[in-house]
């Protein structure tokens, strides 16, 4: 969650934009959601949803306080799956068995599972005139509706390939440290990640106008990722 509030952040200087005061509609309630409501609260910025195999629910104040983001792990570890009992808790809007994705804000980032955005959704997310379509889990957006996203001339999109690399580069800075024998302090993980996102950002921005589409997040992620592997091969000796 942490890498994917670095990723949009970049996403909003290159727009000319900061990301305090924004408002974020996201999905689930587990680990990288929990983490986008915690960085994006310290950023400034709020989560105004959350959902759950039982519905969504909308809060205006934001999943912002520490006890709010702390109950989020207790959701999780309780095992009932409700996003309800947030509703509940917090006495806010509970909409059963809907998503969140025709709730305004200025942020939709779709971070619970594969193909939670359909062409229905899509149409929304157009209609409340969403200027920032970020992916955050695998795949989260059906082809026709991310295809139907990607031409909407007023917004941008950016792909969860980008978007949540910051999974795997925790990975690699853990297996980092092991193979060092070296123990980094939080801070100092957390530097690396926030580096290693702009650096991807920065890769994927560049290929889209290198390739003649600036800002084409999709394609400039697909051509560096390709670019990458390309060149490891060569290196190799693959190819």
């Amino acid at each position: 969650g942490y890498g994917a509030v670095y990723y949009l952040e970049n996403v909003l200087r290159d727009d000319g934009q900061n990301i305090k005061g924004k408002t974020i509609a996201a999905a689930g309630f587990g680990n990288v959601t929990w983490g986008i409501c915690k960085k994006a609260a310290e950023l400034g910025a709020k989560v105004v949803t959350l959902s759950g195999p039982d519905g969504y629910i909308y809060d205006p104040d934001g999943v912002v306080t520490e006890e709010k983001i702390n109950y989020l792990l207790e959701m999780r570890n309780s095992g009932r799956n409700r996003v309800q009992d947030y509703a509940d808790k917090f006495g806010v809007e509970f909409f059963p068995g809907e998503k969140p994705w025709g709730r305004k804000a200025d942020i939709v980032m779709p971070s619970a599972m594969q193909n939670d955005v359909h062409m229905e959704q899509a149409k929304q997310i157009a209609a409340n005139k969403v200027r920032y379509y970020i992916e955050v889990a695998n795949m989260p957006t059906t082809n026709d509706a991310l295809q139907f996203l990607m031409e909407q001339k007023d917004m941008i999109v950016a792909p969860s390939k980008a978007v949540n690399a910051g999974g795997v580069a925790t990975s690699a800075l853990e297996m980092s440290q092991n193979a060092s024998r070296d123990r980094w302090d939080f801070e100092q993980s957390e530097l690396r990640l926030h580096r290693i996102m702009r650096d991807v950002h920065d890769a994927s921005y560049a290929a889209s106008e290198r390739y003649g589409r600036p800002g084409d997040y999709v394609l400039g992620a697909n051509s560096a990722g390709f670019v990458t592997v390309a060149q490891a091969m060569l290196d190799q000796g693959v190819v």
